[in-house]
C-alpha cells in the first residue's frame, strides 16, 4: 500500500518486538513508531498498557499488539474506550516476528478501512487472513 499524508499511523506495543516488524511495516508503506521509539529502550518496559493506550490513542495512532487480551481486561478496555482507541492485536499471540509481520500485512487492507472509515472504540483481533472485532469488557 501506498503511503499517503492521509495514511493510517501506528503505534507497536513492546511486544512486537523493535526490528522485524517495524522495519517490515515501513518496507511497505506504513507509518509505524515502536514503543521504544517513543520512550526508551528502558522505560518502554514498564509503562502501563492503560498509559500508552491513552498516549499514542490521543496522538491519532492506531495500536498494534500481539496482546488481544486487552479487550477483556476491564483497566485496558476502559483505556481503549476512553481514548477512542483503534486497537489491532493478534489472535494468535505464539508466532514469530516474520509470522506477525505477513500477518499484518496479509490483513493491511482491512487494517487500514478499519483504522481510518471505522469509528472508535475497538479492538480488533487479527487472524492469518481475518480481522474480527472483539467485545470490550466494559460496565
Amino acid at each position: 500500500m501506498t503511503s499517503s499524508p492521509d495514511a493510517p499511523r501506528f503505534f507497536l506495543d513492546r511486544g512486537l518486538g523493535a526490528h522485524i516488524v517495524p522495519a517490515g511495516l515501513r518496507a511497505a508503506g506504513w507509518f509505524v513508531t515502536t514503543m521504544d521509539e517513543s520512550y526508551g529502550a528502558d522505560a518502554s518496559q514498564h509503562i502501563a498498557d492503560v498509559d500508552w493506550i491513552a498516549e499514542a490513542s490521543q496522538r491519532g495512532e492506531s495500536l498494534l499488539s500481539k496482546d488481544s487480551a486487552v479487550a477483556r481486561r476491564p483497566a485496558e478496555a476502559v483505556a481503549v474506550v476512553m481514548n477512542d482507541a483503534r486497537f489491532f492485536a493478534l489472535a494468535n499471540a505464539r508466532v514469530t516476528g516474520p509470522e506477525i509481520l505477513q500477518c499484518f500485512l496479509t490483513n493491511e487492507v482491512a487494517i487500514f478501512r478499519w483504522a481510518t472509515r471505522v469509528t472508535p472504540p475497538f479492538v480488533v483481533a487479527v487472524g492469518p487472513d481475518w480481522v474480527r472485532r472483539r467485545r470490550l469488557a466494559v460496565h
